[in-house]
């Protein structure tokens, strides 16, 4: 897999963070410096095959996090994995830079732009033709049991299509 623009901006994004935390110039708590250096962190990681998402995606929820964003109700990690393994097999996935990332207290709230390539036509959505979703989330992070860092316990997703 070859790396993508995006990739890199989310590397630079990363690094920009680190120099961020350790000056603490946003008076930052030490747990808020925490979860924001986790999401910009999983952000770099993050690859776009399933199994390539699941590798960081197990470490930034916790397994009982509760999630709002792929279908009407919300599900739990462990259901909304299958969801994204749909979802990799329906579309190829990038994820550009976050554009916007604020924190508070146990709660981080991020926004980007998510590109989805279909795979095959389905019905307004072409075969090879990569469709831009803005997508903002809100994380609330805890410190929970058998883990070394804080986890997301409930995230919630939205997203939309310009032009759709």
């Amino acid at each position: 897999m070859s790396e993508t623009i995006y990739f890199k901006q989310r590397q630079e994004g990363y690094k920009k963070v680190l120099a961020d935390i350790k000056s603490n110039v946003r008076n930052r708590t030490e747990f808020e410096n925490a979860i924001v250096e986790k999401i910009h962190r999983w952000w770099a990681e993050w690859k776009p095959d399933y199994e390539g998402w699941l590798k960081v995606a197990d470490w930034l929820y916790a397994s009982d996090c509760i999630i709002d964003a792929i279908g009407d109700k919300p599900q739990i990690y462990k259901v909304y994995r299958a969801a994204m393994k749909y979802q990799s097999d329906t579309f190829a996935m990038d994820m550009g830079p976050i554009d916007n990332c604020i924190v508070e207290g146990d709660t981080l709230a991020i926004s980007y732009i998510m590109y989805l390539t279909a795979k095959a036509d389905m019905g307004p959505l072409k075969k090879g033709v990569t469709y831009p979703i803005k997508v903002t989330e809100f994380n609330k992070f805890a410190n929970v049991d058998g883990y070394d860092e804080p986890m997301v316990v409930h995230l919630l997703l939205t997203s939309t299509t310009p032009g759709m």
